[in-house]
């Protein structure tokens, strides 16, 4: 398996001495309709991964996309900062950060991935296998259940020694498990490491009696769990992203093409929202991603236009909006953070800040050179309210990172107040 390395934003070299080779970049070509949305971007003899981040396995080629937060970092600390993110704000929730060890390793992303998946699998399959009743239909020597009287006729009229029955079965031959059987197998062809594949192999014996899912079958998410079953709810999801990253060449019927990709800028916001998450609560408040939704303007007849939806609003017990967090992954040019932010930036912040009545709001990007997490910086939007601005470095490369926010009064005064209201931002990470 040949690995290549490849950093978010950065040119791969397409071409016999290159980065990809052309057969490959023509497989990668026929999957991007599969992938994300804008996640390639193509050039002459040349192609880069915009802001996402993971795994795309072509073939016999693995492509590890990292992020790039600094010119100095090496890849075993790229690989951290991502395992440190996929941790605590994605599917991946309540990765093994055991795991973000094996980054100074040669182990390859994919492998600590379905590593994870194996071992959460494993430890519920030592409390039980899931099973569940199923209806059955058979002809038996005695009665079991109830007598289907019209199979009876139709099928046992010659042979009045046997039964027509229809009864419950428990069974492990149910739609979860026959999800996680066919995820097993496609890990199976995945895995690189020899003992990891073993390790995948002795799960699949647990589920030899289990059939496959078939094309186009209904495979039931987390949230479709019974209360009996709700256990398995984080594997089953997991089972889905594997299996949601396989495509296949309808020409061969074959899997060609694997991919685990993830929207970094979604991922940092989801990973930001768990640091403070904490520390809202204790503050009394309510956290909401991606919300409330409200519209920028209304057309004459009354139809809203400009959806807003802020990354992170918190929210006071009368679940009045009461500051607005806006999470940017990307760099800062420069060694003044504050001379780096972009106009649209503060032009989208200071639309929250109006539209939503806000008197504090925040900016917060990921930790890097010229920017560390010790070091916040405050700024005054000068509306007609003037409105707090701290712009914010979030450590991303510490597992155990944890964001302290001091929250003082944050319920939002009335338009015409001229009170001036003390920032929740005033302690250090």
């Amino acid at each position: 398996m040949r690995q290549v390395l490849a950093r978010e934003h950065g040119w791969l070299v397409i071409g016999e001495h290159g980065d990809l080779y052309r057969r490959e970049a023509d497989l990668l070509a026929e999957a991007e309709p599969q992938l994300p949305g804008r996640c390639l971007e193509w050039g002459h003899q040349r192609v880069k991964f915009r802001q996402f981040c993971g795994v795309v396995r072509l073939d016999n080629v693995q492509i590890e996309v990292l992020p790039k937060l600094s010119t100095y970092q090496s890849a075993a600390h790229q690989r951290k900062t991502l395992l440190t993110l996929l941790s605590r704000g994605s599917e991946l929730n309540a990765l093994d950060m055991g795991a973000a060890s094996l980054a100074n390793s040669e182990t390859l992303l994919l492998d600590i991935f379905i590593r994870h998946f194996a071992e959460l699998l494993d430890h519920q399959l030592r409390h039980g296998m899931l099973q569940d009743y199923r209806d059955v239909e058979d002809n038996l020597g005695m009665v079991r259940g109830r007598i289907d009287m019209v199979r009876q006729q139709r099928e046992n009229l010659t042979h009045p020694q046997r039964i027509a029955c229809r009864f419950n079965e428990l069974s492990t031959d149910i739609p979860v498990n026959r999800l996680l059987k066919t995820a097993l197998d496609l890990l199976q062809t995945l895995v690189s490491s020899l003992l990891l594949r073993q390790y995948i192999a002795s799960l699949r014996m647990r589920f030899a009696h289990v059939p496959s899912l078939q094309r186009h079958e209904w495979a039931p998410r987390g949230d479709d769990l019974n209360r009996m079953q709700r256990r398995y709810a984080p594997v089953v999801d997991l089972a889905h992203l594997f299996l949601s990253g396989q495509y296949l060449d309808v020409r061969s019927g074959q899997s060609r093409t694997f991919s685990l990709l993830f929207d970094m800028n979604r991922l940092f916001e989801r990973y930001t929202a768990s640091l403070i998450e904490p520390e809202v609560r204790r503050a009394g408040l309510r956290l909401q991603e991606q919300g409330p939704i409200q519209h920028l303007v209304t057309e004459e007849r009354g139809s809203p236009r400009l959806r807003m939806r802020p990354d992170i609003a918190l929210l006071n017990r009368h679940n009045t909006v009461v500051s607005i967090l806006d999470t940017k992954w990307k760099i800062l040019a420069g060694k003044d953070p504050l001379g780096a932010l972009s106009n649209s930036d503060l032009y989208q912040i200071s639309t929250y800040a109006a539209a939503y009545g806000c008197r504090e709001v925040g900016l917060f990007f990921p930790e890097q050179e010229c920017f560390q997490s010790e070091r916040p910086r405050r700024l005054t939007i000068e509306l007609g309210n003037r409105v707090k601005l701290t712009v914010r470095a979030v450590p991303v490369s510490d597992p155990g990172a944890r964001m302290h926010l001091d929250f003082w009064n944050m319920e939002r005064s009335p338009p015409e107040s001229k009170v001036p209201s003390r920032s929740p931002f005033s302690t250090y990470i």
